[in-house]
């Protein structure tokens, strides 16, 4: 691969939304090439933080269950979590194929900050991503403002936090490129 060809694979990439998901399955070998591909992100101190829930088939129904007990309580509790998002995240579900987690291991020797481990995390997401674009799937990673109570569903540990999901599929027509600002516009030079 040389350079024009992953610039063009970068412009490619395109955040597609759920709604223009259709049916057909992801194979779990793709899955797990794509999660491979994540695995090879950078990071500092090599503490690799990236971890995946992979959330498919009838998972998926009992993952929004789990989920909207897990929400009712908080509710109950005083936690302000509109219903109207709760059915968009669980909308998410059932029109993707594929749900992945974005979980940040976070380093409890804490030898790096915080801040590290979450931009390494997110660079594995980007390689995720690319990987999808060149199979031909399509993503898209949202993250619900109720995340933080989603800890036990996701059955995380106290050093991990969740950073969303990324939601894979195959789209039934393209999604358009929004374009990007001129780089020339965000360099500063000190020659």
């Amino acid at each position: 691969m040389n350079l024009e060809d992953i610039t063009q694979l970068i412009k490619e990439r395109r955040t597609h939304p759920t709604r223009f998901f259709n049916d057909k399955e992801v194979p779990k070998e793709l899955i797990k090439q794509l999660l491979e591909n994540g695995n090879w992100a950078p990071n500092h101190k090599k503490t690799e933080p990236w971890r995946f829930v992979v959330i498919s088939g009838e998972g998926r129904e009992k993952f929004v269950s789990e989920v909207k007990t897990e929400l009712e309580e908080a509710q109950k509790d005083g936690a302000d979590i509109p219903g109207d998002k709760v059915n968009k995240f669980a909308l998410h579900f059932r029109k993707a194929p594929v749900a992945v987690a974005i979980v940040a291991n976070i380093d409890e020797e804490h030898r790096l900050p915080e801040w590290e481990e979450m931009a390494a995390v997110s660079m594995a997401v980007q390689n995720i991503w690319l990987s999808a674009t060149a199979a031909g799937l399509s993503a898209f990673w949202a993250t619900p403002p109720f995340i933080s109570q989603l800890d036990s569903c996701l059955d995380l540990k106290p050093n991990q936090k969740s950073m969303g999901f990324l939601f894979l599929g195959y789209a039934n027509r393209p999604f358009p490129a929004n374009g990007r600002e001129p780089v020339e516009d965000k360099i500063t030079w000190k020659e």
